[in-house]
């Protein structure tokens, strides 16, 4: 923004009390659509900006054809698309900008991904459990696989998601089990948990 660049934030949340940093939010955003997957609306705090009840692409549908009210920037002007959160909705974003949302977008946008990948042991290019393979959005044929820790921001057209969740999956009983022990020792020590 600092630069002259317009930014819309599509904030989403699965209820609203998981809404947080809403000062660092507006001041690094133009308009913000606030959208919760189900439950009471987000409200917002500005005239600019939007709140609806679904999911991200349904959110960015109903901005574009002012479901959401009128709007002082458009996705059709949006030169760079970026997507932070669970693989599902970065896939859900990346399916939706050549579908759903495809005649809503400028033709000549970018769109990039922030892959969380299974492991982050953010030594450079050192462990290779961050290894995220990639595929050629033409052909569909596998292409060099990427180091996640080194480039966590991905072209999302390239990121082969069904490869990023199975790989996701490998750490699930890990994490349920840490946060069971966790939620344990916060217990036993009556240490109340946020």
């Amino acid at each position: 923004r600092d630069k002259g660049n317009k930014v819309i934030y599509f904030a989403g949340y699965k209820k609203p009390q998981d809404v947080y940093k809403v000062e660092e939010i507006e001041a690094a955003s133009d308009v913000i659509i606030w959208s919760v997957d189900a439950g009471e609306a987000i409200q917002p705090r500005r005239a600019q900006d939007k709140t609806f009840v679904g999911n991200i692409v349904q959110a960015m549908i109903a901005y574009s054809e002012k479901k959401l009210g009128e709007i002082t920037l458009s996705l059709k002007d949006v030169n760079r698309i970026v997507a932070i959160g669970s693989d599902r909705m970065m896939e859900a974003v990346k399916m939706a900008r050549h579908a759903s949302l495809a005649k809503h977008l400028n033709p000549d946008h970018i769109a990039f991904g922030s892959i969380n990948s299974p492991m982050q042991c953010m030594m450079k290019e050192v462990c290779a459990q961050c290894l995220q393979k990639h595929v050629d959005p033409e052909t569909g044929e596998e292409t060099s696989p990427v180091f996640s820790c080194f480039n966590q921001d991905q072209k999302l057209d390239c990121v082969d998601f069904p490869n990023l969740r199975a790989r996701l999956k490998q750490n699930s009983v890990q994490e349920k089990l840490s946060n069971r022990i966790l939620d344990l020792l916060m217990q036993k020590k009556n240490i109340m948990q946020v």
